[in-house]
């Protein structure tokens, strides 16, 4: 009735499931997050690879305005993520 397993099946298993699980922490969706926006600023939380000067330029064009980015600065001890500032100007 019950098929005898061997214990290097059972803990290959598990170690495929929790990198699996591990993994799946580390793909996260929010790498373009918008903390802060008015019609004259926008702050955007990021992936230390990502540049989201697109996003800031959307936002500042649907007030007639243009993005001009102030800095950005690295959050955390390690960096992985980054916040940008940009200010919505007048043409």
């Amino acid at each position: 009735m019950f098929e005898r397993v061997s214990i290097f099946r059972v803990l290959g298993g598990a170690v495929l499931i929790t990198a699996a699980l591990g993994m799946s922490g580390c793909s996260s969706n929010d790498s373009e997050t918008i903390v802060a926006s008015s019609p004259t600023a926008i702050t955007i939380s990021t992936s230390r690879f990502s540049n989201p000067t697109a996003i800031a330029e959307a936002h500042c064009a649907k007030h007639g305005r243009k993005a001009v980015p102030q800095g950005k600065v690295k959050l955390g001890s390690v960096g992985y993520k980054t916040m940008w500032g940009f200010d919505c100007v007048n043409p």
